[in-house]
């Protein structure tokens, strides 16, 4: 089961890196509302790949905000192209829909840059496998 969102409580002023470890910390002992607040407030000033992929896996736990992790992942992976975990993630949301070929394009990404990524790799094979 989901945890439920506590109150946001209020954001802090500070430097990205200063929001992002909180927000970690906050990730932490799943106080997810907090979390995303402060990742929210980083990616609204500035793309931060490690921000946006960690508001993606907050945004992915709910269905209502599915679709803003979807963006949030895209804008990682434009901003940080050879960003794994990611293009890993992609694959495991298009995996979970039946959407093998996106799938399979996140997988070929990886690879286009990492030739040896086992978990990358080890999928595709599976996957090609299956069909």
């Amino acid at each position: 089961m989901a945890p439920e969102f506590d109150d946001p409580g209020a954001t802090t002023g500070d430097d990205p890196a200063t929001c992002i470890a909180l927000a970690k910390q906050h990730l932490a002992t799943r106080d997810l509302r907090r979390a995303a607040k402060l990742l929210e407030q980083v990616v609204s000033q500035i793309p931060d790949p490690e921000a946006l992929l960690l508001l993606a896996k907050i945004e992915l736990e709910r269905i209502q905000t599915q679709p803003q992790a979807l963006e949030h992942l895209r804008q990682a992976t434009v901003e940080h192209p050879q960003l794994t975990e990611a293009w890993l993630m992609l694959a495991n949301y298009w995996s979970l829909r039946g959407q093998v070929e996106k799938q399979r394009r996140c997988l070929e990404k990886i690879l286009a840059y990492d030739p040896k990524n086992a978990d990358a790799r080890n999928t595709l094979t599976l996957l090609l496998t299956r069909r």
